[in-house]
Formats: structure tokens, sequence, C-alpha cells
């Protein structure tokens, strides 16, 4: 039952950002973290009811932050050239209190199946958000809401 089940788990995310974050991640001043199902669905016990649904959607995450400007055009280039590689298209362009957020998307029918989000900080550093799912187009603006945990 695992082996069949395994398949379905590696394709609920895009390898090349696992492996680009687990390369990235060796560079000083750079972090990566990758959320799996079953933390999200732990996450998701802990939320209120509007954020349970939205983590119901989400079956990964992976979340790089560069906050080292000698490694940021590196990391730009290659998820640039995953974004071009994996057919994700750009779907908007909008700025908030951290920065310019670039979102791209790989849908199936209306549903997006993976969400690419790269940030350029006002204050510097650079991070790149890749959601995997089943994600209805009407729902991107709960997405929006989703914020990382403040670091300590």
């Amino acid at each position: 039952m695992i082996l069949v089940l395994l398949p379905l788990n590696v394709m609920a995310q895009i390898p090349a950002i696992e492996t680009l974050g687990e390369e990235a991640d060796r560079e000083k001043g750079v972090e990566y973290e990758s959320v799996g199902s079953f933390m999200l669905g732990m996450a998701s016990s802990f939320a209120d009811k509007e954020q349970r649904a939205t983590f119901k959607m989400l079956d990964h995450i992976d979340m790089i932050e560069c906050k080292n400007e000698g490694y940021a055009p590196t990391l730009q280039r290659r998820i640039r050239a995953i974004i071009e590689r994996i057919g994700a298209h750009h779907i908007a362009t909008t700025t908030n209190e951290r920065g310019e957020n670039e979102v791209y998307a790989v849908k199936r029918g209306t549903t997006i199946k993976h969400l690419i989000i790269l940030t350029s900080g006002k204050e510097g550093g650079y991070a790149v958000t890749a959601m995997s799912g089943t994600i209805p187009e009407s729902r991107l603006g709960e997405i929006a809401k989703l914020s990382p945990p403040k670091k300590k």
C-alpha cells in the first residue's frame, strides 16, 4: 500500500525546487524549510476554521529564504529556470509590507496544482515559496493570507 501511495506523495511537490532548496540551504544566509501533508494536517488542527480549510487545499510547501546578497542572483536565476521548465505562468504581481511578490501557477483546468511566489524584500533579501495541492482559482485570496511563522 505504501509503495502505491509513494508516487502520489513525491508528485505532490516540485522535485526541482526541493533539490534547489537543499542545495541553497548549504549557503551562508539561506534557510530552506519543507512542510509535507502530515505537518500541514497538524498545523490545521491548531488553526482557526478559515485557515483550516486553506491548509486542507495544500499537500506541500517549500520555502527558501535568502539573505545572502551574493547568492541571491544565483537563486533567482535557478528558480526562474525551474518556473520555465515546469510550464508555470505568471498570474499576478503584488506589493505588500514585505516587498514585491511575483506569483506563478501551474494549472489543470481551473485548479492550481503548483503555486510559486517569488518575494523581493523591501529591506533586501529574496524568498521563494512553492505550494502544491488542489487550489481552486477562486480561493487564491485565502492562500495570500497565509504567512510564515515569525522567527524568534
